[in-house]
């Protein structure tokens, strides 16, 4: 993960706790919010906000590295040695926990953060605010969630199944997909 990369989440997970309403500030709505916001992006712009891989969890689908990083800012020490490792505990530090709520320590800088990323953002702010937790789980298990729960060994989710789920049509999935094994081949 490329320091901006590490800099895009933590912009993307400060972005989300201080826009979002303050009964959203826990961790369930915070990587929802999160999940949509990629998904719409892969579907508009065949382009991911933020480096991450979803996994297809009991109540849906998680950023991991997001989940992690959230966990780490409320206390689970545990996960302090990989996100250390990957230079990520930095962004845990910038984010508060207090009796099952998150807030942001600072400003997410929005250098990071582009037009489309901010709209994408904040179109899924707006979802999950609308959403009650039934509502949320039901959405979220789609056919890719099942595929990944069910039958993938480590529960991670396509990427392009997730665009298409989305809505994104062959075009933007194929654009997604070069995009995608682009940005591995980079160094």
């Amino acid at each position: 993960m490329t320091k901006e990369d590490k800099l895009t989440i933590k912009a993307v997970l400060l972005y989300i706790i201080q826009n979002s309403r303050e009964d959203r500030h826990d961790v369930y709505s915070i990587v929802k919010t999160a999940y949509y916001a990629q998904q719409l992006h892969f579907a508009r712009w065949a382009l991911p906000i933020y480096e991450d891989r979803i996994a297809a969890l009991p109540f849906g689908p998680v950023p991991s590295t997001l989940y992690n990083i959230l966990r780490l800012a409320r206390g689970e020490e545990k996960e302090r040695r990989f996100l250390k490792k990957e230079g990520l505990d930095d962004v845990a530090n910038a984010i508060g926990f207090d009796n099952e709520s998150f807030s942001a320590k600072e400003d997410p800088d929005l250098n990071y953060l582009s037009e489309s990323n901010i709209q994408c953002l904040d179109d899924a702010i707006r979802k999950v605010a609308s959403m009650e937790f039934g509502d949320i789980v039901k959405d979220t298990h789609g056919v890719e969630w099942n595929r990944a729960y069910r039958i993938g060994q480590n529960k991670v989710m396509d990427n392009l199944n997730i665009a298409r789920e989305g809505g994104a049509d062959e075009d933007i999935v194929e654009y997604l997909r070069e995009a995608l094994e682009w940005k591995r081949e980079l160094p």
